[in-house]
């Protein structure tokens, strides 16, 4: 393993420190966030929790490796004014859902996006 300069290692520091933050795009109250090249993290966005209230029920239709179209469900969710699903803004295969949001589906409720997020897609 080839040692690093201070220079080499500061410029590298300089680097991840100034990186643009992810851009979200949002959709029919569904975000998307690119990850890598065809790799996307998809989440509630926090407009369409805010119509819905506090969500106490959260049900994911979907199993990874499920291939998906433009406008599938991807979510069900349940408040004390509505139940609503939230469809895929992009085709793809699942390679990730957060199984954590069906055991706290209080985890949704935040607007922290590590937390909230409900799947990872590649698409084709």
């Amino acid at each position: 393993m080839a040692t690093q300069t201070i220079w080499q290692r500061l410029t590298t520091w300089w680097q991840r420190r100034h990186q643009a933050a992810p851009v979200l795009t949002i959709k029919d109250g569904v975000w998307l966030e690119q990850r890598d090249q065809g790799h996307y993290r998809l989440g509630l966005a926090s407009d369409a929790r805010e119509q819905m209230g506090t969500l106490s029920f959260v049900d994911l239709p979907i199993l990874s490796g499920d291939h998906l179209e433009t406008g599938d469900d991807i979510l069900e969710v349940e408040s004390d004014k509505a139940v609503q699903n939230f469809q895929t803004p992009t085709a793809g295969t699942v390679v990730k859902i957060n199984d954590t949001l069906m055991s706290n589906p209080e985890a949704i409720n935040t607007n922290d996006q590590a937390a909230n997020w409900v799947l990872e897609l590649q698409t084709d």
